[in-house]
């Protein structure tokens, strides 16, 4: 039975879940032929095989928001007052957007994503229920409001983000099947 400050509890039950999203998007994107990985439809932005970089911006953009929120001791957090950072995000956007991945790509793409994804579950392994559930007022971008943040919150955003890419790479693959039929 885990208690509040149990390092085996929620965090583990979080990345037990995480990990079964990672996983099920890995057997999605397994089923893309290396073809289809520069891909990109009409009315997307990205590549098929752009993916794994997306998920993993998402990543780095919430170690890099728990960082802070711990460096603020859980205080406000104000990522709008951070005058370089919609700077590296429209740069990090830019670059996914021109990225065409190949077969060639696949390997290193998906070992940069377990990477990154495993220092995700080595940041929060270790903590305990408490941190897990504290939450810092976070802004998000000039002129919104702040949102209550906490692992849990990432955790489920992350977990979200696998699973709405796992749909989003079975129905590519079909586009790009059915183009290829014509």
């Amino acid at each position: 039975m885990s208690g509040p400050t149990d390092p085996q509890g929620q965090a583990a039950t979080l990345i037990a879940r995480f990990d079964a999203a990672r996983d099920g998007f890995l057997a999605a994107f397994a089923q893309a032929p290396d073809e289809a990985l520069p891909y990109t439809p009409a009315g997307e932005e990205y590549a098929l095989g752009v993916l794994p970089l997306h998920l993993q911006d998402s990543m780095d953009h919430y170690l890099d928001v728990y960082d802070r929120m711990a460096e603020a001791n859980f205080g406000p957090v104000n990522l709008g007052a951070d005058p370089t950072l919609a700077q590296r995000e429209a740069a990090k956007h830019q670059r996914l957007v021109t990225t065409k991945p190949t077969g060639a790509d696949r390997a290193a793409l998906l070992d940069d994503l377990n990477a990154t994804h495993r220092r995700v579950t080595e940041r929060f392994s270790a903590l305990d229920d408490v941190t897990v559930a504290r939450q810092a007022d976070v802004v998000y971008s000039p002129g919104t409001d702040p949102y209550p943040t906490s692992v849990t919150a990432i955790f489920g955003w992350l977990t979200d983000h696998y699973d709405e890419h796992i749909a989003q790479t079975a129905q590519l693959i079909e586009r790009w099947q059915a183009e290829q039929a014509r």
